[in-house]
């Protein structure tokens, strides 16, 4: 995906999810399965997850450069990074402590509110890279390793779909 397709499919897919929290009503958004997070955890979740993607993108590039370093191979497809991640979970890994959502009361005018913001500043921070800099420029994730920024952006995508179909099914 070229970086205005990651933008339009980034706005399009979080808008998506948080119209959806957005139509649940109190009881739905509280209902969860054994061992699963409800539909506003999974929201809080989502958050959590996005903010130091956003944070990292606002730095100067070469903060992550000194840090993390530079891609030799460029970045991995979608579907490659989607399969990573899948094995990831399959071998039992999980969101760590920092990215849990917390005990907090969920309200959906602030939360969305604030997730919907988020994502626009995320979207806006990546409108000023390069393409060679989001395949070249590596960022760390809890289960992955380091990332090119581009594959961070496809699991963005990723992760987005996961929770809400997650979501939906809390309320089934």
């Amino acid at each position: 995906m070229n970086r205005s397709e990651l933008i339009r499919r980034l706005r399009d897919d979080h808008t998506s999810f948080i119209s959806f929290v957005d139509s649940l009503t109190d009881e739905q958004l509280s209902r969860s399965k054994p061992n699963k997070w409800s539909a506003s955890r999974q929201a809080q979740h989502v958050y959590l997850c996005l903010r130091p993607i956003r944070l990292a993108l606002g730095l100067p590039k070469w903060i992550p450069v000194l840090l993390f370093g530079k891609s030799k191979t460029g970045s991995r497809s979608y579907e490659s990074l989607v399969t990573a991640y899948q094995a990831k979970l399959q071998a039992g890994g999980k969101a760590p402590f920092l990215y849990e959502p917390g005990k907090a009361t969920f309200s959906k005018e602030r939360d969305l509110k604030r997730l919907q913001t988020l994502v626009a500043k995320l979207t806006e921070r990546i409108a000023l890279l390069e393409d060679s800099e989001m395949d070249s420029i590596l960022l760390p994730h809890p289960l992955l390793g380091k990332l090119t920024i581009r594959e961070l952006l496809h699991f963005a995508l990723y992760h987005v779909g996961h929770h809400h179909k997650q979501a939906m099914e809390q309320i089934e």
